[in-house]
């Protein structure tokens, strides 16, 4: 409904827009229109109804030439026999009534409740929206202000790191320059270079002293140094624990030939069996005299005696051997391993 369908409206009319306010009005209006035509309706219906009902009195009063009061008489008998039958559906009509009324109040509190809840949730929803709102902007507040001091203290902490970067470059900068200028000084040149000729020189005089020292399971002069002065080497080592033995078994021998001695002596003061237990004493005199020959003679031969031998001059040239020259002499130091 739009206010302009009347049929009598020209045809170039329809179709135009009523506003809102008017719209409103107008169906307002004819929901009224229609109400009115529905209980007229119902009306007329009742009308002819009773219309109905007069027009068969007055046919059977025709048809029966009754009178007035015959008729009446008639009609009142024929209400009181519908009164008895209306009495059961009108206490049927009254209870569905009073159940229409209880279901009513019910159905009407109901939906006061059901509006009550209702108003209730929105409120508490809008509610809830407004302070999840609130939360919201306070925590992203509180982000961007977290945010923006990570941001600083980053910035802060990069300018930092750039200025030890640039400081570290100065210090290395200055240390190679003092490096290159540690290196380049002659003085402190020559003396590393003669310091260096002086141990290749100790090293050298100790491979000419030692070379009587046999290496294990090799040929005597075979034993090799390490370029370090200030280790012990291994055969080294080894020829101190070997003069070790020696002068623990030459002391041995010296109390083993003490005490042959001692009894000797006891044998030579006592009597004619005594001139017997001579001879056994001499015997163990000159085992050990034996024993003690024996170390002498292995010390001579390159282990005895805690010492080197110095009998270099026993080969056929009447020179002595020279031995292998040390790794580090042919360095840049210039040394040639010799004195100068």
């Amino acid at each position: 409904m739009n206010g302009i369908s009347n049929p009598s409206i020209p045809n170039q009319m329809v179709g135009l827009p009523t506003p809102a306010g008017h719209q409103a009005e107008l169906n307002y209006i004819y929901g009224m229109v229609e109400e009115l035509s529905r209980q007229l309706a119902e009306n007329k219906r009742a009308l002819e109804e009773v219309v109905s009902g007069v027009g068969r009195v007055r046919n059977r009063a025709r048809q029966s030439n009754l009178t007035n009061e015959e008729l009446l008489s008639s009609a009142a008998d024929e209400i009181a026999a519908q009164d008895a039958a209306l009495d059961p559906l009108i206490s049927l009509l009254t209870e569905s009534l009073e159940k229409a009324k209880h279901s009513r109040d019910a159905n009407l509190s109901l939906l006061a409740q059901y509006a009550t809840a209702l108003t209730t949730m929105l409120k508490s929803f809008h509610d809830y929206k407004a302070r999840h709102v609130a939360d919201i902007s306070a925590w992203h507040r509180s982000y961007r202000s977290q945010l923006a001091e990570a941001r600083s203290e980053n910035c802060r902490l990069r300018e930092q790191i750039w200025d030890m970067q640039a400081h570290a470059g100065q210090a290395n900068e200055s240390l190679r320059k003092l490096r290159k200028a540690y290196d380049e000084d002659k003085k402190r040149w020559d003396g590393r270079v003669e310091h260096k000729a002086l141990r290749q020189e100790v090293r050298f005089w100790k491979r000419m002293a030692l070379e009587g020292i046999a290496a294990d399971g090799g040929e005597v002069g075979e034993v090799e140094f390490s370029d370090d002065d200030d280790l012990i080497d291994v055969a080294e080592k080894e020829r101190l624990k070997r003069v070790a033995e020696e002068n623990d078994a030459r002391m041995a021998a010296t109390r083993a030939l003490v005490e042959a001695q001692e009894r000797q002596q006891g044998q030579m003061d006592g009597d004619d069996a005594g001139q017997v237990h001579e001879g056994n004493g001499q015997e163990v005199f000159a085992d050990a005299l034996a024993r003690m020959n024996q170390y002498r003679e292995s010390g001579m031969n390159g282990v005895g005696q805690g010492g080197v031998p110095m009998q270099r001059e026993t080969s056929g040239t009447g020179g002595p051997v020279m031995p292998p020259r040390p790794g580090s002499a042919a360095s840049s130091t210039g040394s040639t391993g010799q004195a100068q």
